[in-house]
């Protein structure tokens, strides 16, 4: 069992423009497994959009909630690394930017067959949303900026004379980069 680190121990829920940019990306038609749920406000939100919320919290004081919820949204208090997630997710809700556990996470939504991941883990700024497919590997990586499935980003440098502007906006998405080996 991997343990949490500080930053992941600790609960910081999020203000409204963060969440409304991750229910820009919930659909009607999604089934959204929202991990490290917190006090439910997200969740509860996104259950007014999408067919299904699944809501996973490790902290059950973080649950104690008076009131109904929702009836598509289901409420899992454990740890989101330690048991088998529900199957026909559609998309996966991370918010949280100190995770250290996003290679973990994607490999799971991975395994269930699932598409996409809202995150603002990777660059730990602005919410994103990650299309799960194929990605390049690391090794075809030249020069500019890339993020990896493992949630790690980062700059490769290159000659001087190769930057253009693209190098500079564009991201390549890829897998299996240093820090997925460490």
């Amino acid at each position: 069992m991997t343990l949490l680190d500080d930053w992941e121990a600790r609960w910081a829920p999020y203000d409204e423009p963060t969440y409304l940019a991750a229910l820009n990306f919930v659909k009607p038609n999604d089934i959204v497994l929202d991990i490290g749920a917190g006090d439910l406000r997200l969740s509860i939100q996104m259950a007014t959009i999408a067919r299904q919320v699944y809501a996973i919290e490790r902290q059950p004081e973080l649950l104690n909630r008076s009131g109904a919820l929702p009836s598509n949204l289901v409420v899992i208090c454990a740890d989101a690394r330690q048991i088998p997630w529900p199957v026909g997710v559609t998309v996966g809700v991370l918010l949280m930017r100190h995770c250290t556990h996003v290679a973990e996470y994607v490999r799971k939504l991975r395994a269930l067959g699932c598409q996409r991941l809202i995150t603002n883990a990777r660059w730990g700024m602005d919410v994103e949303q990650m299309d799960l497919g194929p990605r390049i590997p690391w090794e075809q990586m030249k020069t500019g900026w890339y993020a990896c499935t493992c949630g790690q980003t980062g700059y490769i440098e290159g000659p001087a004379e190769q930057l253009t502007e693209a190098h500079i906006w564009h991201v390549t998405e890829v897998e299996n980069c240093p820090a997925c080996i460490t």
